[in-house]
């Protein structure tokens, strides 16, 4: 693994310490909002580390697919946190308005 692979894995690592460390129970809806997105930032490095494996990994094929197949998953599970942090986002948003009819 070259340099920039390490330093993937030192931001997952970093943004996945600094979510952990959050009581769930105890946090307001912009903390929450804030848990989504690194959560959805930790999925798009591992996304990028998968895809830096795979290209140093050329030559073993069927390692290769199995890299490609946890790059899409990454993708797909930063796509759906991020949409759940827009889905909170919104509906924090909503909830917090004052309606008058």
């Amino acid at each position: 693994m070259d340099h920039n692979t390490y330093d993937y894995i030192a931001e997952a690592a970093d943004a996945l310490a600094a979510t952990g460390a959050l009581a769930l129970q105890s946090l307001s809806a912009e903390q929450h909002l804030i848990a989504l997105s690194d959560l959805a930032t930790i999925a798009a490095l591992l996304g990028e580390l998968a895809t830096q494996s795979r290209r140093q990994l050329a030559a073993w094929a069927t390692v290769g697919a199995h890299l490609q197949h946890a790059e899409q998953h990454a993708a797909d599970l930063r796509r759906s946190l991020n949409h759940a942090c827009s889905t909170f986002a919104f509906t924090s948003c909503l909830q917090g308005q004052s309606w008058q009819a």
